[in-house]
This record gives C-alpha cells, sequence and structure tokens, in this order.
C-alpha cells in the first residue's frame, strides 16, 4: 500500500500530498520496503519507513502525535487481535483532533446462504471489539452507525472462508479503555 501512494511516479503526487508511516516487523520485508520506495521514487517527506512490533508502532503514532487518517491492519490472520494498541488512545495528541479510520483484515467464516451475511458480519464485528475492549461500539446498530463500521469481503481464500476488511472509525471509547 506505501509505495504506490507516495510514489513520485503515480498520477495523484502532485495533487494529492499523502504522507504515509509504513511499518514492517519483518527485516526482510523492511529491506524490501526501502528498497522499492528508493526505485519508485518515493521521498521521506511523504513515506516514513519502521521496523517496529505492530503495537509498538501504534503506540508511536499516538505518543508522537502523528495526525493519521488511515491505519491499515493487513495480516489477516492476526491483525485484529492488534487492536488493543488503540486502548487507551489519546485523541487529543494530534493538531487535529482527528479521529482516525481503522481498516483490518482478517479472516472469516464464509456465509452459505444470504441470511448467513448478517451473522458473519456480526462475528467479525465482536471479534474488533473484542480486542477495543469497546463492547458494543461496531456491532450493535447504534455503534455501527456512530463509528461507520463496514465489513466487505477481499477476497475468497477457500471453501469456507474469506478474507474481509473491516473499516470503522476508532471508538472514541477506546479512551477510557486501559
Amino acid at each position: 500500500f506505501a509505495v504506490p501512494l507516495t510514489s513520485a511516479n503515480a498520477s495523484h503526487y502532485h495533487t494529492t500530498p499523502i504522507l504515509c508511516h509504513a511499518n514492517d516487523l519483518n527485516p526482510i520485508s523492511y529491506h524490501y520496503l526501502q528498497a522499492n520506495a528508493k526505485l519508485n521514487r518515493c521521498f521521506s517527506d511523504r513515506l516514513v519507513k519502521y521496523n517496529l512490533d505492530g503495537r509498538a508502532f501504534i503506540h508511536k503514532m499516538n505518543e508522537e502525535g502523528v495526525d493519521a487518517s488511515h491505519f491499515i491492519m493487513n495480516l489477516p490472520a492476526s491483525a485484529p487481535e492488534f487492536l488493543d494498541a488503540f486502548k487507551g488512545w489519546n485523541f487529543e495528541s494530534t493538531s487535529s483532533k482527528k479521529i482516525p479510520t481503522i481498516h483490518v483484515h482478517c479472516f472469516g467464516e464464509k456465509a452459505r446462504g444470504p441470511e448467513e451475511k448478517s451473522r458473519i458480519h456480526t462475528q467479525v464485528l465482536q471479534r474488533c471489539e473484542r480486542a477495543l475492549g469497546c463492547p458494543g461500539s461496531l456491532s450493535e446498530p447504534e455503534g455501527r452507525q456512530k463509528n461507520k463500521a463496514q465489513v466487505r469481503i477481499v477476497r475468497d481464500v477457500g471453501p469456507r472462508k474469506n478474507m474481509f476488511c473491516v473499516s470503522f472509525l476508532l471508538p472514541v471509547e477506546v479512551q477510557q479503555v486501559e
């Protein structure tokens, strides 16, 4: 995501200034992030690279007051479990005090019929809520609307499994969760 977003070769480079903080714990992946950034003309004023644990990265963004609009968590096997790093989030730490949108990739059960879609989406949302420590903030109708929670299928990964992307505004309730 980071290299195409910040490349000077991208058609949007001169019209849409994007600052991306990209993180990868895997040292080999981090090496190739650096190499691809150089090859694709991603300059340090647009792409800031980190080699940190996911939780440490989220904490660093908050502690340093990084004005993040979006967090993309793209490891579907474990991304929802990293949502606990947002507990205690200080919404006042940034100059804009904006509420970031979180995009969490995860695996979930494949619906066998249209009637199961709602149940499965609720399960995926509840998994995110448990990690955030904010029950009902995404799966209940009021919380879903307030936090603009959406679930979409990214791709089919097996006979009984889909990859989903859950997108939502970070619930303000996380600020009170320890």
